[in-house]
Parts: C-alpha cells; sequence; structure tokens
C-alpha cells in the first residue's frame, strides 16, 4: 500500500523522540479549540500555529510563514520558510568529490516526487513535495506544478515545490507533473491523486463482502454547527434532506436546512481470507475499512477498533554507525522500527534526499526498511539518517550512519564465458546466452528453446515489444491470432480548393455546420474566419472512420494556425468516438506549445498511454482498441483561445 506522510497539521503530537531532546517543533490542537491562545511557554505564528518559545531564532523556520525566524536580533536577512521543517543540515563532509565530477554531470538535474501516488477522501487535504537538485548538490532548481489534462485546482496552493491541496474534491483526481528547469534542461515527474467519495462504496468493500445498514441517529436543525455531543436532543422535522455518512459529526459543518443523519456500517465477513492488503478488518470482523482510514484520529469502524492501540513509530535496530566502502561497489543500509499502523522507513543524506533511483533504492515492508546504494561514489558519502514515519508522528534513529567511500581499485572483471554453442535469439530473449544450465532466459510472452517463438495469446515477435510478443486482442472472441500482411498508409487532406467533407461540429456533434463556409486561400489549408460560439471542432470525413484498428501504433500528424487572444482553451485537442467510447488527448503545457499567428505541429502517436477517458481515468489498450475498431467520429479542436477570429 502506498504511504502517505500525513500533512504537518494533522500531527496532533510531535514525535516522542528526537535528537538531545529538542522540544516540539510545532503544537496543535484539536479541532474543538481552535480559538484559545497559545501557553504561556510557546509563541503564537502569525499564521496562528503555536511553537514552543526556545524555537525562536534557531536558524530553522518552525513557523509556516516563517515568522518565528524574522526579526531575530543581529541578523540581517528575511528568513524563508521551508517545507517542511527539519532540524539544521550539519557542516558538508569534506571531500575531494567537487573535483572529480565534470561540468556536464554535475549540471545535471535530478527531480523526485513524494508520495508519487496517493489515495484520500474527499473533503480531506493532500500534499506532494517535488525536490530538483543537480547531480552535486550545488544548486536546487526551482519548480513549478502543473496538471495533465487542466489547469491547477482553485483551491491549489503551491509552494517552495510543495502543492497543497485542501478541501480534496471529486474533481482533483488525476496525474500532476512538476517540473524543473536548470541550464536549459527540463526535467519532470508526475505524480497521482485519486479521490473517495463519501458516499461512493469503494471497490475494496465490494470485495470484502460489503452491505449497507442505515441508521437514523439525529436531525440537525436549520442554522445550527454539528457537534458531536447530545444528537438526540435535536427535534425531529418534517421535509428533511437525509445525508448518508461513514461516521456521523466527523467535522464541524454548517447546514443551512434540516438535515437528517444517517450513519453506513460496512460488514465484512468473519473470516480474513477476503481481505485485502488495502483494507484493514474491524476486531468484530464485521466491517472493513480502507488501511489509510487506520489511526487517522477518527473513529471509522462502528467498535472503534481502527484508533485502539495507535502509537507513533519506535526505532528497535536502527544501523550500523560506521561503514566503510569501495568506490564502484554497492552497500545496504537496514532499519526496523515498531508502531501502529506500521511505520514507514524513510533515508535521509545529510538531512537531505538520497541519489534518486535506479541507483537508491530504497524499501519498506512491515516497518523494516532498507536502502541499497549501487555504484558508490564521493558524493554518496555522509550521514545516513533512518527516519520511521506514521500518522501518529515520526522519529529519527540514533546514532546516524556514517558512510565513507574509498578508493580501492576494483578487481579485474571476469573474462566473457566461451561463446556456447545454442544462441538464444535476441529479439525474445533476456540475454543472447543461455544460462548456467544451458537453457535461453525468454521474454515473459516468448517461448522455444532458442527464445524464438511466442507463447498461445501471443504473437508477433519484436524488439520493440517490452515483452517480446504483443498480446493477442480480439474483442474478447478467442486469444489464438497471428500476424497480418496488412500494412499502414498514410492519408493526408490537401484542401485544394475543396474542404473534402471536413465541416465544423460541436464536442458532443449537436451542431453540426455543413455550409463549407471556408477561405482556400492559403494552400493547403482550410480557414475559418467567423468568430466561433463555443469550442469548435473540425469534424473529419467519412474515410477517417470504420475500421481503422491497424492505425494502433501509428502516429497522427495535425498542423494548425489560429489567429486571436484571450486565454487558451481547455478543451481536448483530439477526440475519438467508437463503440461508445469516447477518448481525448490533452496537450500538455499548451500554452507554451501552441502560439498564435504562426504554424503549430502536434504529432500524437496512437497508444493507449496517450489518451484518457472524458473523466480524467487514464485509457487501456482494450479501450483503444474497441474504439479504433469502429471510429464513429473524429474530432480536432479549430477553437483555441477566447477572442479568435481565424482558425486554419
Amino acid at each position: 500500500m502506498p504511504f502517505t506522510t500525513p500533512p504537518l497539521w494533522l500531527q496532533k503530537a510531535p514525535a516522542a523522540k528526537s535528537r538531545t531532546e529538542e522540544p516540539p517543533a510545532v503544537q496543535f490542537r484539536d479541532d474543538y479549540d481552535e480559538e484559545l491562545p497559545c501557553l504561556e511557554h510557546e509563541f503564537q505564528c502569525h499564521s496562528g500555529e503555536c511553537i514552543d518559545k526556545r524555537r525562536l531564532c534557531d536558524t530553522r523556520v518552525d513557523c509556516a510563514d516563517g515568522s518565528d525566524e524574522s526579526h531575530c536580533p543581529g541578523r540581517h536577512h528575511q528568513v524563508q520558510p521551508l517545507s517542511p521543517p527539519g532540524p539544521p543540515a550539519p557542516p558538508p563532509v569534506s571531500t575531494s568529490r567537487d573535483q572529480d565530477i565534470d561540468n556536464d554531470g554535475a549540471n545535471e538535474v535530478q527531480i523526485s516526487v513524494y508520495p508519487s501516488e496517493a489515495q484520500v477522501r474527499e473533503g480531506r487535504e493532500v500534499v506532494f513535495d517535488c525536490r530538483a537538485r543537480t547531480a552535486d548538490n550545488s544548486f536546487y532548481p526551482p519548480t513549478r506544478w502543473t496538471r495533465i489534462g487542466g489547469p491547477l485546482p482553485p483551491h491549489a496552493q503551491e509552494s517552495a515545490g510543495r502543492l497543497t491541496i485542501n478541501p480534496v474534491s471529486l474533481s482533483d483526481a488525476g496525474q500532476y507533473v512538476c517540473v524543473a528547469s536548470h541550464g536549459g534542461r527540463t526535467v519532470e515527474a508526475s505524480a497521482t491523486l485519486h479521490v473517495q467519495s463519501y458516499v461512493t462504496i469503494s471497490d475494496a468493500f465490494k470485495r470484502c463482502g460489503f452491505v449497507m445498514e442505515m441508521t437514523i441517529v439525529g436531525i440537525i436543525p436549520t442554522s445550527r454547527t454539528a457537534e458531536p455531543k447530545n444528537p438526540e436532543k435535536c427535534a425531529r422535522r418534517p421535509n428533511s434532506n437525509v445525508v448518508i455518512s461513514d461516521n456521523v459529526y466527523r467535522r464541524r459543518s454548517i447546514v443551512t436546512e434540516p438535515t437528517i443523519v444517517v450513519m453506513a456500517a460496512m460488514r465484512c465477513p468473519r473470516t480474513r481470507r477476503n481481505v485485502q492488503k488495502t483494507e484493514f478488518q474491524c476486531r468484530d470482523q464485521r466491517q472493513c475499512v480502507p488501511s489509510s482510514f487506520h489511526c487517522d484520529g477518527t473513529n471509522d469502524c462502528r467498535d472503534g477498533s481502527d484508533e485502539v492501540g495507535c502509537v507513533q513509530p519506535t526505532v528497535v535496530e536502527p544501523p550500523e554507525t560506521n561503514k566503510q566502502v569501495a568506490q564502484g561497489s554497492t552497500f545496504q543500509l537496514t532499519c526496523r522500527a515498531v508502531a501502529v499502523p506500521e511505520a514507514y522507513i524513510n533515508w535521509r543524506l545529510n538531512w537531505g534526499p538520497v541519489c534518486d533511483p535506479p541507483r537508491c533504492i530504497q524499501a519498506s515492508e512491515g516497518g523494516y526498511g532498507t536502502l541499497t546504494v549501487t555504484n558508490a561514489q564521493p558524493i554518496d558519502q555522509g550521514a545516513y539518517t533512518c527516519e520511521a514515519i506514521n500518522v501518529k508522528g515520526r522519529v529519527l534513529a540514533t546514532p546516524d550512519c556514517i558512510v565513507r567511500i574509498v578508493n580501492i581499485p576494483a578487481p579485474e572483471p571476469p573474462r566473457p564465458p566461451p561463446v556456447p554453442q545454442v544462441r538464444c535469439d535476441p529479439i525474445g530473449s533476456v540475454s543472447p546466452y543461455p544460462d548456467h544450465t544451458g537453457v535461453c532466459p525468454c521474454k515473459p510472452l516468448v517461448a522455444g528453446p532458442t527464445c524464438s517463438d511466442c507463447r498461445p495469446g501471443a504473437f508477433h515477435l519484436d524488439g520493440k515489444a517490452p515483452q517480446g510478443c504483443l498480446k493477442c486482442f480480439c474483442f474478447g472472441i478467442t486469444d489464438n491470432c497471428r500476424s497480418s500482411s496488412h500494412y499502414r498508409t498514410q492519408d493526408r487532406l490537401m484542401f485544394a480548393g475543396s474542404s473534402e467533407g471536413v465541416m465544423l461540429s460541436d464536442l458532443e456533434e449537436r451542431d453540426i455546420d455543413r455550409s463549407e463556409d471556408f477561405d482556400f486561400s492559403r494552400s493547403g489549408f482550410l480557414t475559418y474566419t467567423s468568430q466561433p460560439v463555443g469550442t469548435k471542432y473540425w469534424r473529419l470525413p467519412q474515410r477517417f472512420l470504420g475500421n481503422k484498428v491497424t492505425a494502433y501504433g501509428g502516429k497522427m500528424e495535425i498542423e494548425i494556425e489560429f489567429s486571436g487572444t484571450g486565454s487558451m482553451s481547455r478543451e481536448p485537442m483530439v477526440v475519438l468516438k467508437g463503440n461508445q467510447i469516447v477518448l481525448a488527448h490533452h496537450v500538455r503545457d499548451q500554452e507554451r506549445v501552441l502560439q498564435p499567428d504562426r504554424p503549430n505541429t502536434i504529432t500524437i502517436e496512437t497508444y493507449e498511454t496517450n489518451f484518457v477517458q472524458m473523466n480524467g481515468a487514464p485509457a487501456s489498450r482494450e479501450d483503444l482498441m474497441m474504439v479504433l475498431a469502429d471510429l464513429d467520429a473524429l474530432l480536432i479542436r479549430a477553437s483555441h483561445v477566447d477572442q479568435q477570429y481565424s482558425s486554419r
């Protein structure tokens, strides 16, 4: 299950253990104590939170707005807020590694996003952190967040690489991309957000044998604040609205009309055999909740067992204290912590991130974490810290593991084995040589003594196929197929004085303009000069429709030009319709890619990875093949800006 670090303001208590027993960074209160002032030994930040007074002017930002480090005596600069707050960085380890790194390698930008995938409930908060750095840690380029298929949500906040969405709505689900640029190079990393509705019963509950039981527990009067006490005192009123919630009084909310509150219970079978890894089974074995609800501060189980025994992590097996590693070799560090729910083990190097995969691989399962570093270099030496995290807090293991990289000459590489008599097919095998038993290691969908045959249910041995062969897809009729003699041809629209059947239409194809009132003065272009009402699309003629299965794996090139001003349209650039399935392609970062009054060429490879469903969900190979099997409509966007007066 992917682990999502809880936002700082949801951590109700600081870690129980810290280095040299430092005071808690920030003290937060229960939701019902929002209006209480800070205690005598606390300092109230300008942004509202309370911190220990010993945290003032300690060169580390603890307030969200950085007010604890402003107006400090003897300081002549404004301290900027850091995200997330943490202990100050120790002095860097003195090495000669700077002289060993050439300029090209030092300017290489590495970017990472944490978490890469998050699942939250509607109305909650989600935080994604993005960090970019050069290979030698000498420069941290600024980052910015974008969203595939549209702008960032209006309630999203972006600060110092951190993207915060609060509250999360169902429409916020999708992929978010963090982009960084340095020295003329641009890198990006993505994160996926899944949003779970309060009302919709999740698939996890259905797999668990979910049944619904509803109990009316109270009525909230008009213009009252729902408080977690005495619901029985609310008088019942007629003509009320029913609200189904998985937990009554989950948080404060203003009700504008009489409302009946109903509690929904999720019942699971008594056996644990069907409980998924992403689920937590309540103690009475009659109810399941998502694992992300375990110890989140709210009773989701009817018996409250999901909030029983919750403790922050305690490191029981810290990493070794010293390690000497030969340059170019591989080393591994381990750490174990106990907690409820189980802790996620994260690793830091000199209070910053470790190197990125695939050279550095982190793994955490059951509270046991490992860090594997391959091809160790001088940049990898320093203090490695084990950090144990769960929803109740985080703890740093002490002491750190000090890793020193030494330049020990590597042994001579072994001589290549003699060429065997059996030669494996390089297209279908992992290695051109057989293993020690004389068997060729074939790719997943390849078989045969020399890995030259496709397995049943697969066809077309091809080196570009990740699994060696393509998986057979015959619309559920059979899984026995073979390569055909068909080949692709290129079809073009020349517009030599004729529209060639192209018409203007809206996205739903309800308003189709058949007047063919177009301008052909620009050779090779079809020009529409009227200002459109709403978003218009070029609707391609019949010769581009029908059975286009052979277009899978090909590419579509579109050249567009438009004149006008205003904000860019957020509608899809290309829409495919067929077999009651609608798929869309969005141009990423179209404000930069599409420029007015000049030709813009867009190339789309016909793979499922380049299309999404209209609700934003990724398209599968089956979805794209079903659409191409009977293509009903192929639409290309003709309206690109608000004040547009020509499009071709």
